[in-house]
């Protein structure tokens, strides 16, 4: 097979373990990594790396390269070698640059969008939840493409904020972009690719590891033209996050929250060193729209009405609660209202579902004709509603 430039970034990939510099180094001095491939130990040395730095490079074998260039053909795995000039440039900002990003989906210019990088807990509460959803369907109604984790709970939350205002969302990936981690965001990964992309530093069949994760933020923290964070503890993984783009001198916002809250505890100490408060999107978005007129117009989010997911917006429900059923004078002593009459299509057949079958696993909504994933998404959003709970074991069953 030809030997083009992206197949020698994936050699250099393998070459050097995550967080080293010496990469990047290289790339910034000979540009394309052909030319590293290619360079002698004495030409190196000339040019300051030492001998440690470049023994790796001592192995010239493309075998392994090639087989996971022929994993990205099988995947439907894009690639972007640092000297394409589809690269992103915000990339070229880090002192551990990748010397190739894979990606699915449609990926969004890199040098004429405004992204933001918006994370938070995996232990998100309720108003987190609605926070994150909320503040994100207006910024990605107003042009700016999200970036997030996909992970558990805000992450997830926010991707789908972007979603729903029909905007654009990345996320930045601690696995190959073939692998959908967690795994009952199946459903979310797939808008993902609809409406953009997933992203990685790492080839196709990487599983998540712990230790990947901490390496992916600093590429979310470097997306971003600013980072947002909505809701986080002490320890968690967003504020690693939030000090990365605070280093590379982004505007770091963060969302108030509670302070008897361990999940705003992350959070607003933020907000006590110094990153900038945020209640709605104008306060990020006021410090964009006059740099970027041809993508940003926050007069775009009152054009949009607000919703989350497919369930009905507020103020437009039909069913009665238990407070309106006894006013009307029928005994609910041992009588549990159907709040299903609020719901609609598919969102009312699951929530019916459970009613009558009891609690239910996602996969357990197969024997009645229903995608798994889609059960898992619109469980998802259903909980988010109040309607259903999750119990231990991962069934659902209504609240």
């Amino acid at each position: 097979m030809p030997y083009g430039e992206t197949l020698y970034s994936i050699w250099l990939s393998m070459r050097y373990k995550p967080g080293d510099t010496t990469p990047g180094e290289l790339l910034r001095r000979l540009r394309k990594p052909s030319k590293i491939f290619s360079a002698d130990k004495e030409f190196l040395q000339s040019l300051g790396f030492s001998a440690k730095q470049i023994r790796p490079l001592a192995a010239k074998d493309l075998s392994q390269a090639e087989k996971t260039a022929e994993s990205c053909a099988k995947t439907g795995t894009g690639t972007i070698s640092y000297d394409d000039p589809n690269y992103p440039v915000q990339f070229m900002q880090l002192e551990t640059p990748p010397p190739v990003i894979y990606y699915k989906g449609r990926l969004p210019r890199f040098d004429d969008n405004v992204f933001m990088t918006a994370v938070g807990t995996r232990k998100m509460t309720d108003a987190g939840r609605m926070t994150s959803h909320k503040l994100c369907f207006e910024l990605a109604a107003a042009g700016v493409v999200i970036v997030s984790g996909m992970a558990r709970g805000i992450d997830s939350m926010c991707h789908l904020g972007a979603l729903d205002a029909d905007g654009i969302t990345v996320a930045v990936l601690g696995c190959g972009c073939d692998v959908i981690y967690p795994p009952e965001n199946s459903y979310l990964y797939g808008k993902i690719l609809e409406r953009g992309a997933v992203v990685s530093e790492y080839p196709p069949g990487t599983e998540p590891a712990a230790g990947n994760f901490p390496y992916r933020n600093r590429l979310m923290a470097a997306l971003g033209a600013a980072t947002v964070i909505t809701e986080a503890g002490i320890g968690s993984g967003a504020l690693i996050t939030a000090d990365l783009a605070m280093k590379l001198g982004r505007p770091v916002y963060s969302v108030p929250g509670p302070i008897n809250s361990p999940s705003s505890r992350g959070s607003n100490l933020l907000l006590k060193r110094g990153a900038a408060m945020c209640i709605g999107a104008e306060d990020i978005l006021i410090n964009y729209e006059s740099a970027y007129p041809h993508r940003i117009k926050t007069e775009n989010i009152y054009k949009k009405k607000y919703f989350m997911g497919s369930l009905a917006p507020s103020g437009e429900t039909s069913g009665f609660g238990e407070e309106e059923a006894a006013a009307a004078g029928a005994d609910v002593s041992e009588l549990k209202i159907s709040r299903g009459a609020e719901l609609f299509g598919a969102d009312r057949e699951i929530y019916e579902l459970l009613l009558k079958k009891g609690a239910m696993t996602p996969e357990e909504f197969s024997e009645f004709g229903k995608d798994m994933s889609d059960a898992t998404y619109r469980l998802t959003m259903l909980e988010i509603g109040g309607y259903v709970t999750m119990l231990p074991g991962g069934k659902y069953t209504v609240r």
